[in-house]
């Protein structure tokens, strides 16, 4: 959806009106709800560290003030907090690119293709995905992702502005179940059934292989109707969708509870998940939901992001 709204907006994407309300959403998204769980994590260190004594200990992980800046400047991720480092990074970088596409479509599908493949082959030249650390917080590794991500979104504005014929629409639905039964093989599980038994992190690293399956099954729910957009429409699954920030950092806290107080397996999940989403769902109410439609200034530039 983002690099969609920016590619629509052609060669003004660098001037002041867009790239302020794009800076405005991407902030206001993201930053207070952000602030506020680093801020928790740093209180609670203090607090565990001068009433109880222990140090070293956090909610949802221990922090200090200067773990809190590096946090806020991207410079640094514990425990979930490293994606939105990655994140927030390649939101600096997206206009540019964008505007470099805006350049190169002008000369045909062709340019285009050329331009994305040597723009993949440059990111695993300067950092291959198999040299990529767990939970890294560098933009680099991750590049091959937002690559294909940027593609996929040049693609369906392609197909926005110039439709899909049967036999188009057709490949579609078919790659989206190719793409379906790639992520499911790549499920670790899965993939020792069906052959030698892997380690839970044999897939880990395959950026781009992961990349290419969900564009299959995205492109295929956005654009042709059956079981995979029927699938990603259901009431849950958007209701989820919705409150996924929230639920995304603060699901570790509750893990945490349930393994310190050495709840069952099974009824600690199901702890895990209802007290994850009343958070998620009181804080998309209260503080993210709220905050992530304030602008300064009048625009319409972006309904929803």
């Amino acid at each position: 959806m983002l690099t969609l709204i920016l590619l629509q907006k052609g060669k003004e994407i660098l001037s002041y009106s867009v790239m302020s309300h794009y800076w405005q959403r991407r902030f206001f998204r993201i930053y207070p709800l952000y602030t506020l769980y680093l801020l928790l994590a740093v209180m609670s260190t203090w607090f565990f560290a001068t009433a109880l004594g222990r140090s070293g200990v956090g909610i949802p992980f221990d922090l200090n003030w200067h773990g809190f800046l590096s946090h806020l400047f991207l410079l640094e991720g514990k425990d979930v907090t490293w994606s939105i480092a990655v994140e927030f990074k390649f939101y600096f970088l997206l206009p540019f690119l964008v505007l470099t596409i805006v350049f190169i479509r002008s000369y045909g599908y062709g340019a285009t293709v050329l331009y994305f493949f040597l723009l993949m082959s440059l990111s695993q030249i300067i950092s291959p995905q198999s040299e990529s650390l767990t939970n890294d917080p560098r933009l680099s590794p991750y590049l091959p992702i937002f690559i294909v991500g940027v593609f996929l979104a040049v693609l369906q504005d392609g197909i926005n502005r110039n439709g899909l014929n049967k036999i188009a629409r057709e490949t579609l639905r078919y790659s989206g179940f190719l793409g379906v039964f790639g992520v499911i093989i790549m499920t670790p599980l899965v993939f020792s059934l069906l052959g030698k038994r892997v380690p839970y992190n044999y897939f880990h690293k395959q950026f781009i292989l992961y990349a290419i399956c969900w564009s299959l099954i995205l492109l295929s729910a956005v654009n042709v109707r059956g079981v995979i957009q029927r699938f990603f429409a259901l009431p849950l699954l958007m209701y989820y969708g919705a409150l996924s920030f929230s639920l995304y950092l603060f699901h570790p806290i509750f893990i945490m509870f349930v393994k310190d107080a050495g709840v069952n397996g099974y009824f600690g999940a199901w702890f895990v998940l209802l007290a994850s989403t009343a958070a998620a769902y009181i804080s998309f109410k209260v503080l993210e939901g709220p905050v992530s439609k304030y602008k300064m200034g009048e625009s319409s530039l972006y309904n929803r992001t």
